[in-house]
């Protein structure tokens, strides 16, 4: 085997140690050497109709379907007129289906730097007047989503990374109410979120974005913050357990029209009930980032969204992958769509793409956070191998281990395109700077993605 081959091994077999611990959620497998050589001219004589594909109509805005549709009154005596809600299918409201071969959100810009652990310049720090310009900039945009991530402290060194962050309920609310067309999620830790009231607030910000609102479930991972919340730290498997009659408890307080009783093995519930029901029916979409054994059932059986880590760098072991976790689904009746999360670097060209990277991971990066990061993780000098250290501590530096997408923005399309041949739905984009680099990716990404046929052109009323 060469030295290569067995680094890539190291790599593979660390993940799934990992996932046998931790299920990663919050996060995306992070070593990508290998990247699809199908990109450039060869790749378009391969798929003419990346060059070629013609423009797709236009997406409307998914606006408050009462609104559309006008909304029913009735009125009773001595009071005032009142408003019927209206309960339309997701697939009406919820950008997540639309028709796009591959869907596009901006993920965990509720937190300081976001993913990226890194002191360089112009590094994302939370302030709200550039959180609402995101949002604002992403829904004006056509993109399909709005992903926080879920966190209550930090990880340390100079960056604290992830320290500061805004509450991801309270946080999709206010942004719904800003936005007009993209979904919007919250992320919630389910040991720490009673499953009634979790029903309230995601219907709650139902209301608010017109049935945009989406909730990504996560089992927890980091066992400080459950110290802290004093909340019981269960063994892997029974996490998911707990997760599973926690979203069943959830969707029957969204469904049910009367009052019922729940007893399970973690809750018990008398005349459970809440009023009103989320605009979207059946109920909101879920998503969850389980990668063990465990977590890919959980997501094939109960989730609509599984957010995946790529276990393989190359195309035929990411789609053997992705083919396996959707086969899962159907087998239980079930169709589920597959997210990965990427971080970006677009530049005029792929020297200068790849000398900014090095330089934020390189030179800039905070060690000492992705250090304490990692040994959470599990992953330390003593278990691995310093070189297959050194790449898990530069991707996760470059993105919180996402998956690179790093040259020029033509470039940039053809991985994306190689992505939706693997079978990937939808990526959640992470930068450096925000704000800079994703005006950047509307102005120079947007229009290759639809002359590619990717993505339909967005045109708002």
């Amino acid at each position: 085997m060469t030295r290569q081959g067995k680094g890539v091994r190291l790599i593979i077999m660390a993940v799934q140690i990992i996932d046998l611990q931790l299920g990663l959620e919050d996060r995306c497998f992070l070593s990508h050497r290998n990247l699809s050589k199908e990109t450039g001219a060869a790749a378009d004589r391969r798929h003419p109709t990346r060059r070629n594909a013609r423009l797709l109509p236009r997406v409307p805005p998914h606006r408050d379907p009462r609104e559309r549709n006008g909304a029913s009154t009735r009125s009773r005596k001595g009071g005032a007129a009142m408003t019927a809600t209206q309960h339309v299918s997701r697939v009406v409201t919820n950008p997540l289906y639309r028709g796009h071969r591959m869907k596009l959100g901006v993920m965990a810009f509720n937190c300081s730097h976001g993913s990226t652990i890194t002191t360089a310049e112009g590094a994302w720090e939370l302030h709200w007047g550039d959180t609402k310009k995101i949002a604002k900039m992403a829904d004006s945009a056509g993109l399909d989503v709005l992903l926080p991530v879920g966190r209550w402290r930090g990880y340390g060194g100079p960056t604290n990374f992830n320290n500061s962050t805004y509450e991801s309920f309270t946080w999709a609310s206010a942004l719904a109410a800003m936005t007009d067309q993209i979904a919007v999620f919250a992320t919630c830790h389910v040991p720490l979120v009673h499953p009634i009231m979790a029903a309230k607030m995601a219907t709650t910000v139902d209301h608010v974005s017109g049935g945009r609102f989406c909730l990504n479930v996560v089992c927890g991972w980091f066992k400080d913050e459950f110290e802290m919340f004093g909340a019981e730290w269960r063994e892997h498997d029974v996490r998911y357990e707990y997760a599973t009659e926690w979203v069943e408890l959830m969707r029957r307080v969204w469904s049910e029209e009367k009052e019922f009783d729940y007893s399970g093995r973690f809750f018990q519930s008398k005349r459970a009930w809440s009023q009103p029901k989320p605009i979207q029916k059946p109920f909101p979409p879920v998503m969850n980032a389980g990668g063990s054994e465990a977590g890919q059932h959980f997501a094939a059986t109960v989730a609509d969204m599984n957010f995946v880590i790529l276990r393989n760098q190359d195309f035929d072991g990411g789609k053997t992958q992705i083919d396996k976790l959707k086969s899962m689904a159907r087998a239980v009746g079930r169709e589920v769509q597959v997210w990965i999360h990427v971080y970006v670097v677009v530049r005029d060209t792929e020297e200068e793409a790849r000398r900014y990277l090095n330089y934020y991971v390189r030179e800039k990066g905070d060690y000492d956070a992705v250090n304490n990061l990692l040994t959470i993780f599990g992953m330390q000098s003593k278990t691995l191998d310093p070189k297959v250290l050194d790449e898990f501590r530069f991707h996760f530096i470059a993105g919180h281990g996402g998956y690179p997408l790093v040259g020029t923005p033509a470039q940039v399309v053809d991985q994306l395109e190689m992505l939706t041949r693997m079978g990937v739905d939808g990526c959640l984009i992470s930068w450096v700077n925000y704000v800079d680099e994703l005006k950047q990716w509307i102005d120079e990404v947007n229009p290759l993605l639809e002359q590619a046929g990717l993505r339909q052109r967005y045109t708002p009323d």
